[in-house]
């Protein structure tokens, strides 16, 4: 049997001598990001630097870490994207000319241009990331692979890793370098890797390290396809250890369409064949040439079953699966009982980073915790009080923070952000008590929200008021989101819910729209003083089709996504045409 991990000790406070140590090592990396990113073109230009400019003209060499710091917090600005937008649209031009876009938010040219998956509705934001490449390529060499389909495939690593080139010219229109158009997820993905985009193609055929699929199924960019041939290298192998999946719903999403599909893939397995899914083709013989023919194992799942025929069915399909390593925080926290009904009760569930496309954020600080990060040293991260004015003097440093308190986290990086307003509210757990880091967890996102002219619902209470719904209820629910539903006078919260069988009966069903709604008004005044005035009805329940949150997901790549397995459904859904388009796909109501 495994060993658990010990839980780890908080602080509730930082000692004297850790508050100082701690306060120097963040004054010297935020004067090394400073220094190098001072004579860029958007710190030459941005309005919301010019103190900074006025106050350290000509002095910035010359100055020590603690009053280059001093100065930076007490002059720069707040910025949000719309600081950074016009600058980063020359990177969007055709041609795209090296002389607009040299050190223009770091120096140099940057290896990466992520985009945001637009969660909120709104275009994709672009940010570019400098000198991934340049010390991937000066590291050791890159991630040990393997042509041989025998090889012994210990971990499912379901991630995307495509890439979209784009050339860079110079004055006499000669390409001078190329960066690349992705997610933040796959550069992460890379940099750990060692996955240099320009060795992709002699790769495609082949395992990296201990992964049950071949390097080409990162390459798939329909939704359900991707899914798919990674549940089905997955199965494939029987000495399976690990799971690595960006989310928690995602695995879900995988263990239910290998569920519908269950017999095909099984007849795979044994035939050694690559099933005929849409978006396949481009990848298809890198597939078929890592794919052996495996009765035995084929015989062995027919015994088993398919994934919903029994309880913790991963455990026996798996007997060596030890982990899955996903976020489920936050949202993804209501993922975890169907989950676990596909995992059983002695895998472990581990914590991935904290991170945006924006900035890395955390490392996982306590395994046995999903919600708990410790504060990187690699970005200077910054806490605005959200119970104080929106104003550099409301913010606090790393050695400030209160444990109990709730922040909204502003970054400064080496990637060219000043002071940038994440959005993301996080609370103080408590500080690590071998250098006095703050310990982080996720509260909520600050603009996601439910909205009238009487009351606002935040996506912290509705996440709770969903938790709040019978077990019964909760381990049958795949995807949700929400919505103002003004079908009817008076308006209310509107949820559209899929379940794991749309037509299966769930009991306790049919009180949930009620548990909400007293889950609401315990945790939202607002929400009673609207039900006692009648301009707030009980919240609504419409079931959509098994699929829909997939499809939709698919629907967002359409338009342009990057990131196939990193797609997530809004809390709140922020356009009218994505609520038409649930809509559509109701099939009853509770």
């Amino acid at each position: 049997m495994h060993m658990c991990p010990q839980s780890k000790e908080l602080l509730s406070s930082i000692p004297p001598p850790l508050s100082e140590q701690l306060r120097s090592r963040t004054n010297a990396l935020q004067s090394r990001i400073v220094r190098a990113n001072y004579n860029t073109q958007f710190a030459h230009i941005a309005p919301e630097l010019a103190d900074f400019r006025h106050a350290t003209a000509g002095f910035v060499d010359g100055m020590d870490d603690d009053a280059l710091s001093e100065s930076f917090r007490s002059t720069v600005h707040f910025t949000t994207y719309e600081a950074y937008a016009p600058l980063v649209a020359r990177f969007s031009e055709k041609p795209c000319k090296e002389t607009a876009i040299v050190h223009l938010f770091a120096p140099g040219l940057p290896d990466f241009l992520v985009e945001s998956s637009a969660t909120s509705g709104g275009l994709a934001k672009t940010f570019p990331k400098y000198n991934r490449l340049s010390t991937m390529r000066s590291s050791a060499p890159g991630s040990w692979e393997t042509a041989d389909p025998l090889w012994r495939r210990t971990t499912a690593y379901v991630y995307y890793f495509g890439c979209e080139p784009v050339d860079v010219e110079n004055e006499n229109d000669r390409s001078v370098a190329t960066m690349y158009l992705t997610s933040a997820s796959v550069v992460n993905r890379r940099i750990i890797l060692n996955l240099d985009p320009e060795q992709d193609e002699e790769r495609m055929g082949t395992f990296i390290l201990n992964h049950a699929a071949p390097y080409a199924a990162g390459f798939i960019k329909k939704w359900w396809s991707f899914l798919l041939i990674h549940a089905l290298f997955a199965i494939g192998s029987k000495s399976l250890r690990t799971i690595s999946v960006a989310f928690i719903n995602t695995f879900v999403s995988m263990m239910r369409h290998l569920d519908s599909e269950f017999d095909m893939i099984v007849d795979c397995i044994a035939n050694g064949t690559i099933p005929d899914l849409d978006g396949v083709d481009e990848v298809r013989h890198y597939l078929e040439s890592s794919m052996l023919p495996d009765p035995e194992r084929a015989a062995e799942l027919r015994r088993l079953g398919r994934p919903s025929s029994r309880p913790g069915w991963c455990s026996l399909a798996w007997p060596n699966l030890r982990s899955i390593t996903c976020i489920a925080s936050g949202i993804f926290a209501l993922s975890v009982p169907l989950a676990r009904s596909f995992l059983g009760s002695n895998i472990r569930i581990r914590a991935r980073g904290y991170g945006s496309t924006e900035a890395w954020i955390g490392s996982p600080y306590n395994p046995l915790e999903p919600n708990q990060f410790k504060s990187t040293d690699k970005n200077v991260i910054e806490f605005l009080d959200v119970n104080k004015s929106s104003r550099i003097s409301s913010l606090a440093q790393l050695w400030q923070v209160e444990s109990g308190k709730q922040y909204e986290v502003v970054v400064t990086t080496g990637d060219g952000l000043w002071r940038y307003r994440l959005g993301d509210v996080v609370e103080i757990a408590g500080f690590d008590a071998t250098d006095g880091m703050p310990i982080l967890q996720f509260v909520e996102r600050r603009d996601v929200a439910i909205r009238t002219t009487d009351f606002m619902v935040t996506e912290k209470e509705l996440r709770a008021a969903v938790s709040s719904i019978a077990p019964g209820v909760l381990v049958n629910i795949v995807d949700w989101t929400t919505t103002i539903d003004d079908r009817h006078i008076p308006a209310t919260i509107g949820f559209f819910v899929e379940f794991a069988d749309e037509q299966a009966p769930i009991p306790d069903l049919a009180r949930a729209p009620q548990d909400i709604l007293d889950a609401l008004s315990d945790s939202n005044k607002n929400v009673t003083w609207a039900l006692d005035h009648e301009v707030l009805g009980k919240p609504t329940i419409r079931v959509v089709r098994t699929g829909t949150f997939g499809a939709f997901r698919q629907m967002k790549l359409d338009e342009g996504g990057r990131g196939v397995g990193q797609v997530k459904v809004p809390v709140v859904l922020p356009k009218p045409a994505y609520v038409a388009w649930f809509s559509d796909r109701v099939v009853w109501e509770v």
